[in-house]
């Protein structure tokens, strides 16, 4: 089961993702604000980060700058969400994957978290064959050597 972490300080609006993810299957991790949330996907690596672009202490950006630094949760695919268009640009800079505008809609919503855990199935796999051909080419190295 993949785990998404859903963050936003307004309560309703965890509630609704949070229906709408664990109904999909999601493991769901909410948190209700910047802070929390870097601790959080810090300490659980959640398969995926929707972040608020508002919210109260770090910010959604904040957050997303502060993931992308760290070696551990760099990797891990962002959504930033909010109700300015405008803010795509910014959230893209600082790292995001993609963008969801508010309000949120659930099939936008779902169709972005399967497309962006998709290519991170996809990422692994590729990370995983390059590591492999480079122990088969360490391999024929030693053995041909």
């Amino acid at each position: 089961m993949e785990r998404i972490l859903y963050a936003d300080d307004d309560y309703d609006v965890q509630k609704y993702i949070e229906d709408i993810l664990s109904k999909e299957g999601y493991s769901v991790i909410i948190a209700k604000d910047g802070a929390e949330a870097l601790g959080l996907i810090k300490a659980q690596k959640p398969d995926l980060a929707i972040l608020d672009y508002f919210m109260p202490g770090l910010n959604g950006i904040e957050v997303c700058q502060a993931l992308r630094k760290d070696e551990g949760t760099k990797d891990i695919p962002i959504l930033m969400v909010t109700a300015y268009p405008s803010e795509k640009e910014n959230s893209l800079s600082a790292g995001a994957t993609d963008f969801i505008n508010k309000p949120i809609d659930k099939t936008d919503l779902l169709l972005r978290i399967r497309s962006v855990l998709k290519v991170r199935e996809i990422k692994n796999e590729l990370q995983r064959m390059i590591a492999y051909l480079a122990e088969l080419e360490k391999g024929n190295k030693i053995g041909g050597a």
